[in-house]
């Protein structure tokens, strides 16, 4: 493991989906069940990096069906 990895910011997905501009949480968890978010997982917790929140700012989400 690489050192920037070790150091990444994580964010519980409520405090991801505030700084993703207030995305339901619920829309966030569908989309990691969809494979288009990739999360961090800590035991049964769910982050998201902020190198990914990052991503999403940039890419945008597509919509969920």
């Amino acid at each position: 493991m690489n050192q920037h990895s070790a150091t990444q910011q994580l964010l519980s997905l409520q405090d991801a989906s505030r700084e993703l501009g207030g995305i339901s949480v619920w829309f966030l968890r569908k989309a990691i069940a969809q494979g288009t978010v990739k999360p961090t997982r800590l035991g049964r917790r769910v982050f998201l990096g902020a190198e990914e929140c990052a991503r999403i700012r940039r890419e945008g989400l597509p919509s969920l069906k």
